[in-house]
């Protein structure tokens, strides 16, 4: 099989069958790695790595080669036909616009450390960035990759080009659920706010853009069609639903809509350790009132819902650059710096 990418010792191109126990160990290696930089931790289990070799083999046979699947991408970096690294891609595509952005979300990157002296991780993000652009038919497309704040590879990203431009911070879900808001209270969003989640939308897309972020689309014109569809969204949704409510709002003593935050749960799997991992995010608020109080509410209701759902942790993500009033106001909370998202666009 040929190589996507070679240089007289290094060569990147799809997995092939019989490399999965290779693979599934570069895996292991990343994992216990995120974990020690305060990640999710990963099975010490053999057995769950010996089923993970399988399923890339079994991948592998099924791609013949060709790197793409579907909207999924799979790369390895061979050193003299010994596998050294390897990285994930998902491909999506975001926004309701004429313009949708083009998205590859870069996962799972590992490269041992002799094969980083190779340049062995920029050839596997260059050749991914080949394979996003054929997926995009040759449109823009933003490489997007998650970053843990003490993970070293900050500094490698920085090398290649890609620029923070979203923040993550967590909570424990008990601590959080404890906060309390004197001003604002939250709950569960009803259709009856849509028009409030409409504008508030519309400030959340356009803080996006002012920081650099063009994963997703510019902020949608607010006409009937765009309120109906979020009303139509939330039809239904309560605190005592058998599905996580999509969203949340603070609300002032008069009813209004002052903020909103998104919410979800859902369950880690191998090679994680089970858990359920909760997300409070899309933080958008009202510009006339202060951050913290409505902030306050949401991280409140949010970690009180995780609990509920067996999350111990919630990640408070989407946010700005800190130093803003927004991150400022959710650190306060107790909330502890995590990650922050990288992007380039080729």
């Amino acid at each position: 099989m040929a190589a996507l990418t070679q240089s007289t010792r290094l060569a990147v191109r799809a997995g092939m069958a019989g490399e999965g126990r290779a693979i599934a160990s570069l895996w292991r290696e990343l994992w216990e790695a995120h974990e020690a930089w305060g990640g999710y931790p990963g099975s010490r289990d053999p057995q769950v790595y010996a089923l993970l070799a399988d399923r890339l083999d079994d991948d592998a046979r099924v791609r013949s080669g060709q790197p793409i699947l579907g909207r999924h991408v799979h790369l390895v970096a061979d050193a003299g036909g010994v596998v050294c690294g390897q990285v994930e891609g998902w491909f999506e595509q975001h926004g309701a616009d004429a313009q949708p952005s083009f998205t590859c979300d870069v996962r799972s990157l590992i490269v041992t450390e002799r094969a980083r002296r190779l340049g062995a991780g920029r050839a596997l993000l260059s050749t991914l960035a080949g394979a996003a652009r054929k997926l995009s038919q040759g449109e823009p497309c933003v490489l997007a990759a998650e970053v843990l704040e003490r993970n070293p590879a900050r500094a490698f990203y920085a090398r290649v080009g890609y620029a923070p431009v979203a923040w993550n911070a967590r909570i424990a879900a008990a601590a959080g659920a404890s906060i309390r808001s004197s001003e604002l209270t939250a709950r569960p969003a009803l259709s009856r706010d849509a028009l409030a989640l409409a504008h508030l939308d519309a400030m959340l897309a356009a803080r996006r853009r002012a920081w650099g972020d063009a994963r997703f689309s510019r902020p949608r014109t607010l006409d009937a069609t765009f309120v109906a569809s979020i009303a139509a969204q939330l039809a239904g949704d309560s605190l005592g639903s058998f599905r996580e409510p999509p969203m949340l709002v603070a609300v002032d003593e008069g009813g209004t809509v002052r903020g909103a935050a998104s919410f979800a749960v859902h369950a880690l799997e191998p090679p994680f350790l089970p858990m359920r991992r909760a997300l409070l995010g899309r933080f958008a608020l009202d510009p006339t009132c202060a951050a913290a109080p409505g902030l306050a509410a949401l991280v409140a209701l949010g970690c009180k819902l995780a609990l509920s759902r067996g999350a111990a942790q919630v990640e408070l993500t989407d946010l700005p650059p800190p130093g803003t009033e927004l991150h400022e106001a959710l650190i306060a909370t107790g909330a502890q710096p995590w990650s922050h998202v990288v992007t380039k666009v080729v």
